[in-house]
């Protein structure tokens, strides 16, 4: 027999509150955010004043409403605007902080988190929220389709503790995970409903679903969908989230999203006026410059480095499968001819070329918003590159390395050999993405120049991928998103991880080096101290740097197009933007035009 799933409470709940008409009075413990006042994070943030509606773009039709079936980021540009979670980013300074949860402390011997809730917020559709939604989130869906090893276990209606096995710093990232309404869901699980597989709830919430039907809990709610061409997005009335005037937030009645099939048919949209900010690319800029005072805009630029990474790797493992290319396999694990590699890359040149001078040089694994970033020299303190690992471009010691690994031209052809004398060719593959193919080129030209012969390929991204996993690629040119938190990128930098894609072998057959960086990783994850942790990323980030299995080009410059009238839009950032992945910023902008 199905379990009643909280139906009684549901009942019980909209008797009171009728269907989605808001709240009667503002919660006990809404989050109230003091826009406008001196001394707080928010001093430069104008409060606002609601009505209107933002138009904005995306490119590609989300993939569904469901933020556990759906993972990219045509859809999580949607779903982050949904739902929220315990933790969450804050919006100007990127550190992690309470969201649905009021506050959290961790007990002495860092492993058990204990969570105490904001009372009386409710869900869209005027159902509470409690303790119930969250151990359900975890325990039947994030334990089911994850790998948690960690128990959560509810105290009472607006107390929960997770507790660990031991001390896990990235687990307060993983605590960010968006909570879902037990009452509306549970039906599609079989510890609430024999008659349910275990994978049913990835089918629910899809594209033809009754929008009616969805409830969230974030600023704003999907209400009406055009495949194709647009998602409406209305304001969720049961949003928790005041500004220091009492004002629910968010200021805007709706968000309009075009779904644009390329990005010159959204800066068209923009210099049209029809969507109101817009993300612009490298070759946008100039022309942006030379229009935005006539045509009522502004554009932030330059000012801070974007998240993610982008690198060359090569297959030290290459041709190990097959039992072929041994010479080669030999070569690129030397440390020099990586070395020469390095000092054969104009960054420089990249960034003016191929980015028209709006990106930053990189040299390491962790983003350089990230207070972690090896950069500053402290946790989250100012960037000095006191400690920057750096490979100069120097063509001529490139030559000098090549040649002392006998690396040299045997056959005066212009190509450097390899030492026995076999011709030396190195596919270089990457994508056809304009700035990808573009970085691609000029390495290529850079290289040959020192007589390395390098033939560029652009397969299928599809292709290229898997052939970074299957380990048959020889060097690629990718690069990957990036986040505040380094134990991220452990699937790639973790001699067993499952994208370990530059040495594979790695994991049966590490070396000291590959200890070390485990070691280091380890350590930064299993203390909640952030000083302590940031030693010990510090380190991680120099020994990957020195060590060149990626070599790091450039990450472009956050830039940022808006329309004067949307008020508060200046403070966007790479952590948060009106329009953008996170959907941290939404509800913070305004029409500055409603106040005439």
């Amino acid at each position: 027999m199905k379990k009643l799933c909280g139906l009684l409470f549901v009942l019980g709940s909209l008797a009171v509150y009728g269907a989605a008409q808001g709240y009667v009075v503002q919660p006990v413990d809404a989050m109230i955010l003091p826009l406008g006042e001196a001394g707080t994070d928010y001093a430069d943030v104008s409060p606002g004043i609601r009505g209107g509606t933002l138009h904005v773009m995306c490119i590609e039709d989300p993939g569904g409403w469901n933020p556990y079936a759906d993972h990219d980021t045509t859809t999580t540009q949607f779903t982050n605007r949904m739902f929220r979670g315990l933790l969450n980013l804050h919006p100007l300074t990127g550190e992690l902080v309470p969201d649905m949860a009021l506050s959290y402390e961790v007990s002495e011997d860092e492993r058990v988190i204990t969570f105490h809730l904001r009372r009386d917020i409710r869900w869209s559709d005027g159902v509470l929220f409690t303790a119930e939604d969250v151990t359900f989130t975890f325990n039947s869906l994030l334990n089911r389709y994850g790998d948690f090893p960690i128990v959560c276990e509810k105290i009472d209606n607006y107390t929960l503790a997770f507790t660990l096995d031991y001390p896990w710093r990235p687990i307060l990232n993983g605590l960010s995970f968006e909570v879902l309404p037990k009452h509306a869901l549970c039906q599609y699980f079989p510890e609430y409903n024999p008659a349910a597989s275990d994978t049913e709830f990835l089918d629910v919430w899809t594209l033809d679903m009754d929008l009616k039907d969805l409830i969230c809990s974030g600023p704003w709610i999907a209400s009406d969908y055009k495949p194709g061409q647009s998602v409406t997005m209305t304001r969720n009335p049961y949003y928790y989230v005041y500004d220091s005037k009492g004002v629910q937030l968010p200021y805007f009645d709706e968000v309009v999203i075009t779904i644009v099939s390329n990005r010159d048919e959204g800066v068209g949209l923009f210099l049209d006026g029809a969507i109101d900010c817009y993300a612009p690319r490298p070759e946008d800029k100039e022309f942006l410059v030379s229009r935005e005072k006539e045509a009522g805009f502004s554009l932030i630029e330059g000012k801070l480095s974007g998240y993610g990474t982008t690198w060359v790797m090569l297959n030290q493992d290459f041709g190990l499968q097959m039992g072929r290319y041994a010479e080669k396999r030999t070569l690129y694990r030397d440390l020099l001819f990586r070395q020469a590699l390095a000092h054969g890359v104009n960054k420089q040149a990249l960034i003016e070329q191929v980015y028209h001078g709006d990106a930053v040089a990189q040299w390491s694994p962790v983003s350089i918003p990230s207070p972690f970033y090896a950069g500053r020299d402290e946790y989250a303190g100012p960037i000095t590159e006191a400690d920057a690992v750096i490979f100069e471009y120097d063509p001529s010691l490139s030559a000098q390395l090549l040649d002392e690994l006998g690396v040299v031209d045997q056959d005066d052809d212009g190509w450097r050999d390899l030492p026995s004398g076999a011709a030396l060719t190195i596919n270089l593959a990457t994508h056809d993405n304009t700035i990808r193919s573009d970085c691609a080129a000029l390495l290529a030209e850079g290289w040959q120049d020192i007589g390395i012969h390098v033939v560029l390929r652009m397969p299928d991204y599809g292709l290229l991928v898997d052939s970074v996993y299957s380990s048959s690629y020889e060097m690629v040119l990718l690069g990957v998103t990036g986040g505040n938190e380094p134990n991220g990128g452990e699937n790639i930098y973790s001699s067993c991880g499952n994208l370990h894609a530059f040495r594979y072998s790695a994991c049966d057959d590490p070396t000291f080096f590959d200890r070390q960086v485990d070691m280091f990783l380890v350590a930064g994850a299993t203390t909640l101290d952030l000083d302590l942790a940031f030693t010990h990323y510090k380190n991680y980030q120099r020994m990957v740097a020195e060590n060149l299995d990626l070599i790091y080009l450039a990450v472009q410059s956050f830039n940022y197009a808006y329309y004067d009238y949307v008020g508060n839009v200046s403070l966007a950032s790479p952590v948060a933007t009106p329009w953008g992945n996170n959907g941290l910023f939404t509800e913070l902008v305004f029409d500055q035009r409603l106040r005439k």
